[in-house]
């Protein structure tokens, strides 16, 4: 069996990757221990953060990519 920390069992648990076991067991040890319930709350709340931070590249540097893949293609169509 692996044996996964209480830090990345936090991490699997906020985005909802936990199995059923690993839920269980970690809500028993959240209702006991309140400061690792803090630090879950953090997480969740980094993890929102991040969600509301979500930037999108700028017209050049999608221009360039575009650019990138067509001369590419057209190379390969070539051969």
């Amino acid at each position: 069996m692996i044996q996964i920390s209480t830090q990345d069992l936090l991490l699997l648990h906020a985005y909802g990757e936990t199995t059923p076991e690993q839920a269980a067991r970690l809500e028993r040890e959240l209702a006991d221990n309140p400061h690792l319930l803090a630090e879950l709350n953090d997480i969740l709340s980094m993890k929102d953060l991040l969600n509301d931070a979500r930037l999108s590249p700028s017209a050049t540097s999608v221009n360039i990519v575009l650019e990138h893949s067509q001369n590419t293609a057209e190379e390969l169509h070539e051969i």
